[in-house]
């Protein structure tokens, strides 16, 4: 008969195996609404240096809704535009589904780029306002090919932040440990067999002689009897032997996981 706690295992193993693939689905969403170029950057420029922040974080496994994405589903909600608010942030990571709000800033002077990043978390009890990181990122002479590089190397200092929210797959979880077995019932069944043994030899003990006695009958009762104590000496000689045996085994059993335990414990120290 399958027992409760076998039972109870099964049902986690087989949710653990469902709902980890949907686990394993779920992404970081980061949403970027504002990539600002300032200086001398060009819209052609600003959509490079862009295309390598982006590249840069998908290819890690992240969900990017650029500023043409977040511009469109904010339509309805204006108010949202620009803002820096913790209660504007939280409600644009609602409403786009993002767990994150990055806001970019490039600043231009000829050949020379600066790039600054900063991570906001749209969940938790933290200011959505504070920025949870700030990463830059300059060159002093570069082509827009090499600053597009940068872009990249950008997006791979903000990915760990990143990374550390993805939803772990879900496990099931650790059952209590088995209670070592009793004592109890091989201690007895090797006293009562040893109690048998006894019983047994006393018989064949006190079996008087059946020709010395002018009782009818007393070697048949000496047979039947002696039938007995073979029995009572036989099975009690088993019984004991295995009882003795088992609670030996046992007893080693609980001495090395205590053992076990007490060691886990010193080196836990």
């Amino acid at each position: 008969m399958i027992s409760g706690r076998t039972v109870t295992t099964l049902v986690f193993t087989v949710a653990a195996a469902l709902l980890a693939p949907l686990a394993a689905e779920a992404k970081v969403r980061v949403a970027i609404p504002e990539f600002k170029v300032d200086g001398e950057g060009t819209p052609a420029l600003s959509m490079q240096l862009q295309d390598g922040l982006v590249l840069g974080l998908v290819r890690a496994g992240i969900q990017v809704l650029d500023p043409v994405d977040v511009s469109r589903r904010l339509e309805a909600t204006p108010e949202l535009s620009g803002c820096d608010s913790s209660a504007c942030l939280k409600n644009i990571g609602r409403l786009l589904g993002a767990n994150y709000v990055l806001r970019v800033k490039v600043d231009v002077a000829g050949n020379s780029y600066k790039m600054v990043a900063r991570l906001f978390s749209t969940e938790g009890s933290a200011p959505a306002a504070l920025p949870i990181s700030t990463k830059s990122r300059s060159c002093d002479v570069c082509t827009v090919a090499e600053a597009r590089e940068y872009m990249l190397k950008l997006a791979d200092a903000v990915r760990p932040d990143l990374q550390e929210a993805v939803t772990a797959p879900l496990l099931p979880p650790r059952l209590p440990p088995v209670a070592p077995p009793s004592l109890l019932p091989p201690l007895v069944a090797a006293m009562g067999g040893a109690l048998a043994v006894g019983i047994g030899i006393a018989l064949f003990a006190t079996m008087p002689d059946c020709h010395a006695t002018a009782v009818a009958n007393a070697c048949n009762d000496n047979r039947s009897r002696s039938a007995l104590a073979g029995g009572l000496i036989g099975a009690g000689a088993v019984t004991s032997v295995v009882g003795t045996t088992v609670t030996i085994s046992r007893g080693r059993g609980s001495v090395g996981a205590g053992t076990t335990a007490a060691a886990s414990v010193t080196v836990a120290f």
